[in-house]
């Protein structure tokens, strides 16, 4: 357990006093009570102390911290969190234009079902619950490994990062986004290149976006009508066109009423009637437009009567183009009325991503259920799926009641620590070697490659050169044991990062391996080349041999490795009874084993 999460079990248990009010909450806390502050803006200071002059620690954005005590006449707060790395401690200026303080007594029942999530993840779902009474949390296993779904989503330009509006030390210097001959980066689709590792781990991390702005990137987008209804539905339209009914005698069969169609659309497709509205109001916005108003001819007058309320096929290069992109996609599916084109684009939603099984945002950018096909995501940009919860949560600000439910993924072998979000500058991401030199070494050496066998029949150097402007961090020397070894050697970045490339050593003897020294073999060593029929490696074929693939062929006794391989002797890939056979010929003068 990490020591914030003691130090919180601790509050749950003690008395705290914290006397003064922010912003109309009272701070008083007693037992069982926690208090929380939720920032919502970028770039929130934490300092060493409750003054300017004071050394900053970091900044902070968009993320909940645990309110130790108030200090300066309640100018300044004291507070903890987990930054990734580290538990930290300190202060930070109080302005309740963008930080919200809330106290809260957790529950016993969710409590209890909040056992199902990793301990990292219920902290701050404890402060959602307790302002948001409705709100379900659904763990959701995921089968493969957390570092190995970031990986896969690493690799081949799968998720990219904007060229110009966001940072170098984002990007990634893997093939297809760096060229290393000539230096430069290569970039894709007006602008974009492939994302680092450690921003892709960022914004697949669950734990990142915990709270009430980022949170909607997981709401389920599935229909259940145990709990959605056309009362949310309304609440969501509230303060756009679509919050009045519209008049159109070819279009009467829900009373012009665009929350009951929405409804429908929702019951016909299998989609959330809430994610439904949202995403016209996205979409659209709060005012008729050209797309859904009906009355837009075009120059060719094609248009006229036709509605897309989803944008389907709205893309091109000048405004002109994304309408008429846009309504002709309406025209050719027959979305002459406000209804059909609100089933219609929702039956399409539905039929693409929902009902594969990718009902959340989250899913639909992060294919994680699915890794053999990784193509199968909405966006390539790796914040997109971020973006777009933020840009929901701005459907139900000041809405508390809603019955929301959130499917959260929980990886395998999630890692104990959330993952960090990479500092903005123009570092690079340049962990790799340019070579790493040593007789034997399989597969020849490619800076793209982490996996390498090495065969020693003594003590034995490798020479490793990283790229310009990285740095060897490994050790000098390794002691070996004589059979099987694993080493990892370190190459760190401009960023700080670390790449470690991994060689599996089969040392003849006890002895050591040095890094760039002087203790080089004179001459270049090559394991032996395996015989067929020795099974023991003696350099003979004996009845020694002759009785190991009998036992191993009883059970008894179980050949492997090379000596597996000599066992072998017909080259079929197993051992069995022609081996046996082979080798009592051969001592028998009456065939012979090459």
């Amino acid at each position: 357990m990490h020591r914030l999460n003691k130090f919180i079990s601790m509050c749950l248990t003690a008395v705290v006093i914290i006397t003064s009010v922010f912003g109309g909450v009272n701070l008083s806390v007693t037992a069982a009570t926690v208090t929380t502050a939720y920032i919502e803006g970028d770039n929130v200071r934490v300092r060493t102390g409750p003054s300017t002059n004071e050394t900053i620690i970091e900044k902070i954005s968009y993320r909940s911290v645990t309110v130790l005590e108030k200090v300066n006449n309640d100018t300044w707060l004291k507070i903890s969190y987990n930054n990734g790395t580290a538990d930290i401690v300190g202060y930070i200026f109080y302005d309740s234009s963008y930080i919200r303080i809330v106290s809260y007594n957790p529950d016993a029942d969710f409590e209890s079902k909040l056992q199902a999530f990793p301990e990292s993840y219920r902290d701050a779902l404890r402060q959602l619950k307790a302002e948001y009474k409705n709100w379900e949390f659904i763990p959701d296993p995921v089968t493969t490994t957390f570092a190995d779904s970031v990986a896969l989503q690493a690799n081949g330009k799968r998720k990219q990062v904007n060229f110009t509006s966001q940072p170098v030390s984002w990007r990634s210097m893997a093939p297809g986004s760096y060229d290393w001959n000539t230096g430069k980066w290569m970039q894709d689709n007006a602008g974009w290149i492939g994302a680092s590792r450690e921003i892709t781990a960022y914004y697949m991390d669950p734990r990142n976006f915990l709270n009430a702005t980022e949170i909607y990137q997981f709401l389920q987008q599935g229909y259940d009508p145990t709990y959605q209804n056309e009362e949310g539905v309304k609440k969501i339209l509230a303060g756009t066109f679509m919050a009045e009914d519209y008049n159109d005698p070819n279009d009467t069969a829900y009373g012009g009423s665009y929350s009951k169609v929405i409804m429908e659309a929702a019951k016909q497709a299998g989609v959330s009637p809430y994610i439904l509205a949202s995403k016209i109001r996205q979409e659209i916005g709060t005012k008729v437009t050209n797309m859904v108003s009906g009355t837009y001819s075009g120059a060719d007058g094609l248009y006229y009567g036709y509605y897309n309320f989803f944008n389907i096929s709205a893309s091109g290069t000048t405004a002109a183009d994304v309408l008429v992109n846009g309504l002709s996609r309406a025209k050719n599916e027959g979305w002459n009325t406000r209804s059909k084109a609100i089933i219609g684009g929702a039956k399409f939603l539905s039929n693409n991503y929902i009902s594969k099984g990718q009902d959340t945002y989250y899913y639909q950018d992060f294919n994680v259920h699915n890794p053999n096909d990784l193509w199968h995501q909405y966006a390539q940009a790796v914040h997109d799926a971020n973006s777009k919860g933020k840009l929901m949560s701005g459907s139900y600000i000041g809405e508390k009641d809603f019955a929301l439910t959130f499917k959260i993924p929980v990886f395998t072998a999630m890692p104990e620590s959330v993952s960090p979000k990479p500092v903005s500058n123009t570092s690079t991401n340049n962990y790799y070697f340019k070579s790493i030199s040593v007789s034997g070494l399989t597969p020849s050496f490619n800076m793209f490659t982490y996996n390498y066998d090495l065969y020693v029949a003594g003590n034995t150097n490798i020479n490793v050169t990283p790229v310009a402007n990285a740095s060897y961090v490994g050790e000098s020397s390794y002691a070996l044991k004589k059979g099987s070894n694993r080493i990892a050697l370190k190459v760190k970045s401009e960023t700080g990062y670390i790449t470690e490339y991994v060689i599996n050593i089969d040392a003849a003897v006890n002895c050591t391996l040095t890094i760039n020294g002087a203790n080089t073999p004179s001459t270049p060593v090559q394991k032996p080349t395996v015989k067929k029929g020795d099974t023991n490696g003696d350099g003979s074929i004996s009845l020694s041999d002759l009785a190991n693939i009998r036992l191993h062929l009883l059970g008894k006794f179980t050949l492997s490795g090379d000596f597996a391989v000599a066992a072998d002797t017909n080259g079929d890939g197993q051992i069995s009874l022609s081996d046996l056979a082979n080798v009592r010929l051969h001592l028998l003068g009456l065939f012979t084993i090459s």
